[in-house]
């Protein structure tokens, strides 16, 4: 249980220098460099110490889960950040993505979900959409156009999709290591995750480089960051990095392998509540009373249906 209460700590503060780093860099570049230091530090520590964690076909399905989770997952999730913010968008990840685990235990394993199931399902969708609602009535107080909304809020969803089918996955990846007497740590099996991830992050970063020389106007592109800022800037990137799919991630494939699954859920399911007052003091925003309301049933839906 401990790991589990690690695990969405870990993530809330994740979300804090995540979406700076989004902030700087970019959705899609900022996520490649996030990436790229948390491979370097699972290549350095399972090369060393976990190599005999290492199997073909345990690392087939853990691939694969990453490119769900961390390669089309993140770059999502980076995109939502530069959108949203950090608390809206981990709030429709972090509830989404149980719904769209059901799913995809529904249509890879005909397990379908009960009426219970869809009731707490719909409970979560509205307390996502009175938190939208309220995200909806600030920005259309400051100008904002309500096109980012809309695009921060799919952006968040596809991040919940590839965390939810990418956590199905990983189950599979589980099922397979024990059929072969493969003693999988969670820092191996977050590592094995992250290296796909950084595989579709580097094929994100060259599709965007050549999307943005045919684009006539490059007036909008971020400046470099000088050797000083960069230096500056580095503890911001190495957090973000090592807070999210480092020791968070670890943490959680750790909390699963002692402690049921539905009980893992609903203690990473209070991420959201847990990121409210943290976004309030380091980024000054501030979440209105119908924010914190959806907010709290949404995540009370999500700690009802992990339980189920």
């Amino acid at each position: 249980m401990i790991a589990a209460i690690l695990t969405a700590i870990l993530f809330a503060f994740s979300a804090i220098t995540g979406q700076r780093v989004a902030a700087r860099y970019g959705a899609v570049v900022g996520n490649w460099l996030r990436l790229t230091v948390a491979v370097l530090i699972f290549l350095l520590v399972v090369g060393i110490w976990q190599r005999d964690t290492l199997q073909a076909d345990v690392f087939a399905w853990l691939f694969l889960s990453g490119l769900v989770g961390f390669g089309v997952g993140d770059v999502a999730l980076f995109t939502a950040y530069e959108k949203l913010g950090s608390r809206l968008t981990i709030l429709i990840a972090l509830c989404s993505a149980p719904l769209f685990g059901i799913i995809t235990e529904a249509l890879w394993l005909d397990q379908l979900p009960g009426p219970i199931e869809i009731a707490l399902g719909a409970l979560i969708l509205c307390g996502v959409v009175l938190a939208l609602r309220s995200r909806a009535e600030r920005e259309s107080d400051a100008g904002v156009s309500r096109s980012q909304l809309l695009v921060g809020t799919v952006a968040a969803a596809l991040a919940g999709w590839g965390q939810g089918t990418g956590a199905v996955i990983s189950r599979k990846a589980e099922e397979v290591a024990a059929e072969v007497g493969v003693g999988l740590t969670g820092f191996s099996a977050a590592g094995q995750r992250v290296l796909a991830g950084w595989i579709f992050a580097c094929g994100s970063v060259l599709i965007w480089r050549v999307w943005r020389q045919r684009k006539s106007d490059a007036s909008n592109e971020r400046g470099p960051l000088s050797f000083i800022e960069q230096v500056k800037f580095f503890p911001m990137l190495l957090g973000a990095a090592a807070l999210g799919p480092v020791v968070g991630v670890s943490c959680f494939q750790w909390a699963l392998q002692s402690t049921p699954s539905a009980l893992v859920l609903a203690v990473t399911a209070t991420t959201p509540i847990i990121l409210m007052p943290l976004t309030w003091i380091f980024d000054g925003d501030r979440p209105r009373p119908l924010a914190w309301f959806g907010a709290a049933l949404a995540v009370a839906g999500v700690v009802l249906l992990a339980l189920r």
